[in-house]
């Protein structure tokens, strides 16, 4: 049920021919219904004066809007075959379009619009020379006539301009319904009638004292879309506008969103703070016309006493804090100097979403606006006439619960390869494609579901306070971390232009973004790596560290310590269970952590997750990182000084290195993995420690799985290597033209990903470098080979490490092992 089935209404009936086709019916009955609604919306006006009134003088009075639905529709009819009676000459054309004039100047741009102005008694003076009753006949005849066409008019349903024209009519009258209820929140409330909608009265609920924090959601980025596919046949026509069409492809890079739109107590504190009058969190021009206009607050809200209350439909002077988290209405203006507010704040460069971000985030990534409209568990559709409180969210996950538009950043443009305007409505988008109108996603509480679909889009000028609008705030990855070099240049140079087999190093994989994108990885259902080694160490760490130290002869040693050094450290989620018994050991033996990784963001985390979870004494006392590739770092470690040295590669990091190097001999000296676990055992000495964690080999639908997730968070992690070239190295490849491809190799039992050229292309760089790629040319960007027993056997006994202990998993889909070993 929604707000306003309650009042009366005057039903329109049509004897239906059983023979006539369903869609007639469906039809009859969806323009029934659409009117049904804007006669109940108009009955709320308590007199005939009201409909002359003009709550924003940048619209025309609402007797413009009652005639101009009827109006509208009729006006779209007449373009259907046959239909081209005239039911009044003068209203035919009085009120065929409305205004949208420079909300800085007043000013209508477009000259098929409507008379207009701004002076609020010449519009009153001139409108009421049309009574309400009149265009109450007017609209008695139009709606006669439109359902006599669809009894009578022999319409052919399979035809799109048809279709077209029905739609148009239908969704027009929704979108104004819209329209009404922000002009309502600016009438009087002594001009409504409020005794006909039972709503909860927002006063009657308890004030809010706090809120729960607005999380930052990670989202990894990827391929999205606007807009949908043209279509010439009926059996695949979706109606859409033309600013709906053609299908766009973009990509999106790694970003973080909040998980629900800005609150009106998240809001009061910029208004608190003289974000109103700080000119620092405006454009200039704006600035100014801020303060001439004398705007302080959102437009919904008053203030009187330094008190601030809010406005909705039929319920006013809602104190602010009964309504603390309610998402805040506001323009795309006042959006933006939150955004810059908050960045001088945090740090951080906060910004709002562009439009794809927002199509990616809360439609690729989320289901939540599916969810909320399939359970009905959203505040859209006249559902209530007010916002509702923002839902909370567990982890890293996006709430949406409609209440009202989401601005973003994007002006409001034309889809890459737009052909035209609709014939029977050409003027609907190109007057706003001028880059003063912004897009707008997602509903309000006053949105018809019909309009809650992927492909709609919602513009307005950046400078409107009145229509249900909010927002949510995005940060972006811009920080470098271990900038590439001209050596690092010079190499993935090489890889590329190995025509047979283009390829490029996973070590470049872990810059600030692919660190952030990996540990979005481990939290994954499908990748099952990091699950299976942080529960062998919950089960295994005090039989490891048992074992370790009665094997270690101290004695033999300068120093009564053991260092671990762990090469590929991530962001150490499991580093907590590692050393947790260490630390609490009674034995007398000083321990010293070694985190080694090549991105320094990595290495930052780290720290500070131990900080959070053992204490900034712990960490001076025990913890030594370094940022380095595994190959420099021994050079930053005085490993002759130290005790027992225990090296650790988790995570079955050893399988990123491959088993065949250019000699194309397993396990051949030539190998990256041979010579990897070469330079660590010679940098031991005997009796020092190595532990291996390896993935063993498995069903290969689950391993694929593991790099393939229902996310595309993998995907991303492999496209970042592409952006990452583009950010460092100036490369300019187009990361639409790209498909993330995972198969796993049974010749060499390891898993790959590639990225297939999907076109012809050329990628460059500033440096004179080109790569010519064909539709299906494919760049491998990682490998993680797969292990078996002997495998492991035959990889320590080749560097003389004696394998101590195996640690098995104990669940036989995901075989995982921790192999202990010791120097010899």
């Amino acid at each position: 049920m929604n707000a306003i089935e309650s009042l009366p209404n005057n039903h329109y009936s049509s004897e239906i021919d059983e023979k006539l086709q369903f869609d007639i019916a469906h039809w009859i009955n969806k323009f029934n219904q659409v009117w049904d609604r804007s006669d109940r919306l108009f009955s709320l006006l308590r007199s005939s004066d009201d409909y002359y009134q003009q709550p924003i003088n940048l619209r025309l009075p609402l007797i413009f809007y009652f005639g101009h639905l009827p109006c509208f529709s009729w006006t779209q009819f007449r373009h259907l075959n046959g239909v081209n009676d005239v039911i009044d000459s003068v209203y035919d054309s009085l009120f065929v379009r409305g205004v949208d004039p420079n909300v800085q100047t007043g000013t209508v741009e477009h000259t098929h619009s409507s008379r207009f102005s701004t002076d609020v008694k010449e519009e009153e003076s001139y409108w009421r020379s049309f009574t309400v009753e009149s265009v109450i006949e007017y609209k008695q005849k139009v709606r006669e006539q439109i359902l006599h066409v669809l009894n009578n008019g022999n319409l052919d349903l399979n035809d799109l301009h048809t279709l077209n024209v029905l739609n148009i009519a239908t969704e027009h009258e929704m979108l104004h319904q819209e329209t009404l209820m922000y002009l309502f929140v600016q009438l009087p409330i002594e001009s409504l009638r409020i005794d006909l909608i039972n709503e909860l009265d927002l006063c009657q609920t308890s004030p809010i004292s706090s809120l729960l924090e607005n999380n930052w959601v990670t989202l990894p980025g990827g391929h999205t879309s606007l807009g949908k596919p043209y279509s010439n046949q009926p059996s695949t026509f979706s109606f859409g506008w033309d600013n709906e069409f053609p299908h766009e492809s973009s990509f999106v890079s790694p970003f973080q969103m909040q998980s629900h739109p800005v609150r009106n107590g998240d809001f009061l504190q910029f208004i608190l703070d003289d974000g109103y009058t700080t000119s620092d969190w405006w454009d200039e021009p704006v600035f100014e016309w801020i303060k001439k206009s004398d705007i302080h607050h959102p437009a919904t809200w008053t203030k009187k006493n330094d008190y601030y209350r809010v406005n909705f439909v039929l319920q006013r002077n809602i104190p602010v804090e009964f309504v603390f988290d309610h998402p805040v209405i506001l323009s795309q203006i006042e959006a933006k100097a939150y955004c810059r507010w908050m960045s001088n704040k945090t740090g951080e460069k906060i910004e709002l979403p562009t439009e794809s971000e927002w199509v990616y985030a809360m439609w690729d990534w989320s289901d939540s606006i599916r969810a909320g409209l399939t359970n009905n568990d959203c505040n859209v559709n006249f559902r209530h006439l007010h916002t509702m409180s923002t839902k909370s969210t567990i982890g890293n996950q996006l709430q949406w619960q409609g209440s009202a538009f989401e601005w973003t950043s994007s002006v409001f443009r034309p889809l890459s390869g737009y052909r035209s305007a609709l014939p029977t409505y050409p003027e609907y988008s190109a007057d706003f494609f001028d880059d003063r109108h912004f897009v707008l996603l997602g509903g309000s509480y006053v949105t018809d579901l019909t309009l809650i679909r992927r492909s709609f889009r919602n513009w307005y000028q950046d400078t409107y306070q009145y229509m249900f609008a909010t927002f949510r705030c995005v940060k972006h990855f811009n920080h470098t971390d271990s900038p590439l070099t001209e050596s690092d240049r010079q190499e993935i140079i090489t890889g590329f232009s190995d025509k047979a087999h283009r390829r490029i190093a996973s070590k470049y994989f872990y810059d600030a973004q692919g660190s952030i994108l990996y540990t979005q990885i481990t939290l994954l259902k499908e990748y099952y790596l990091f699950d299976q080694e942080l529960r062998l160490l919950q089960q295994q760490v005090n039989d490891i560290k048992s074992m370790i130290i009665r094997h270690s002869d101290f004695s033999s040693r300068t120093s009564s310590s053991i260092h671990f050094i762990e090469l590929g450290c991530g962001d150490g989620k499991k580093v907590e269970t590692w050393l947790t018994p260490w630390v609490n050991s009674t034995d007398e033996i000083s321990m010293v952590y070694h985190p080694v990784d090549i991105s320094q963001h990595a290495i930052d985390s780290l720290t500070q997750l131990l900080m959070q979870k053992m204490g900034e004494k712990f960490i001076q006392k025990h913890v030594k990182p370094i940022c380095s590739t595994f190959d420099e770092m021994y050079a930053k470690l005085r490993t002759d000084a130290m005790g027992i040295k225990v090296v650790m590669l988790m995570g079955s990091t050893v399988g990123n290195f491959s088993s065949y190097g250019p000699s194309d001999i397993k396990y051949g000296d030539d190998a990256p993995v041979v010579q990897l676990i070469r330079s660590i055992r010679q940098n031991l000495q005997v009796g020092d420690w190595f532990i291996c964690a390896f993935d063993i080999c498995k069903d290969t639908r689950t391993m694929i799985r593991a790099y393939n997730d229902s996310k595309g968070v993998t995907a991303a992690f492999n496209y970042n290597l592409l952006l990452r070239l583009n950010r460092e190295l100036n490369f300019d490849f187009d990361l639409c033209n790209y498909q993330h491809y995972p198969m796993y190799n049974p010749l060499r039992r390891q898993m790959e990903s590639w990225l297939i050229s999907t076109k012809q292309q050329t990628v460059t760089d500033q440096h004179g470098f080109v790569m010519e790629l064909e539709a299906y040319d494919a760049i491998q960007t990682e490998l993680s080979t797969k292990y078996t027993y002997d495998d492991i056997h035959l990889l320590m006994k080749k560097n003389s490490l004696d394998i101590v202990k195996f640690y098995n998993t104990d669940d036989d889909r995901f075989p995982y092992i921790l192999c202990l070993t010791q120097a010899v």
